[in-house]
This record gives C-alpha cells, structure tokens and sequence, in this order.
C-alpha cells in the first residue's frame, strides 16, 4: 500500500475554487441579464417589469429582480476561498490538513445557488 501523505490535497482545493469563481462570472452575467430584460429603459421596447397588464399597477417581475439579486450575493460569498481556513490537527502532527471536502460543499452549494439563477433567468426569458 502506498501513501502519498497529501493532507492538503491542495490540488483539489484550488480547482473547486476556481469552479465557484466560475460560477460566480456567470451567476454576475445572468443577474445583468435579468436586470436588463426588466428594465424598460434598457430592455428596447418590453413593457416595465415584463407586465402584460397595466405596469403601473403591475409589478410582475419586481419581486423576481430582488430575489436574483439576493442569489447573486449569496453566490458571491460562496466563491470565497476556504484554503485559508486551514486549522492544525491531531495535537499539531499535522499541521495542514485536507479542505478538499470543505471546499467541494461550498462548490455544491454554490451549484444550487447558480441553478436558482438560471431558473429566474429562464423564466424572465420566457415572460
């Protein structure tokens, strides 16, 4: 049996780190997007807010604007790095351990974000 001894397993910190930035570029993209698309100012020609009706009675997407938004900010603090947080264990024999799991569940949590994203994104389109 053959052990490297890769307690830091850096490698896949570093790549899960670079996904949620990546995740984060796009989710930014997607939110201007949105935002474009309800603004009537820039969205040349669609009604305010994307309402069939009245838009001065109807705030159809206004409340799809600021839920994006939200995501968009809770996908920024989720491409913050972890590999700084790394905690001596083992009464300090090793003093750098593994957050290749720590940083793998934030990727995860940042892929639902991203997916709430493009589901208001999808659905802005389609208005």
């Amino acid at each position: 049996v053959h052990c490297g001894a890769n307690f830091q397993a850096a490698s896949v910190t570093a790549a899960t780190e670079k996904v949620r930035l990546s995740l984060q570029s796009i989710g930014k993209m997607l939110f201007s997007q949105v935002s474009e698309m309800i603004n009537h100012d820039l969205s040349n020609g669609l009604p305010p807010n994307l309402a069939a009706d009245d838009p001065s009675v109807s705030f159809c997407l206004k409340g799809l604007d600021a839920n994006t938004a939200a995501y968009t900010s809770e996908l920024g603090f989720l491409a913050n790095p972890v590999s700084n947080h790394v905690q001596s264990a083992e009464m300090h024999n090793q003093s750098i351990n593994s957050l290749g799991l720590l940083s793998a569940r934030q990727t995860f949590a940042a892929i639902e974000c991203l997916s709430m994203i493009v589901a208001n994104a999808l659905y802005t389109a389609c208005q």
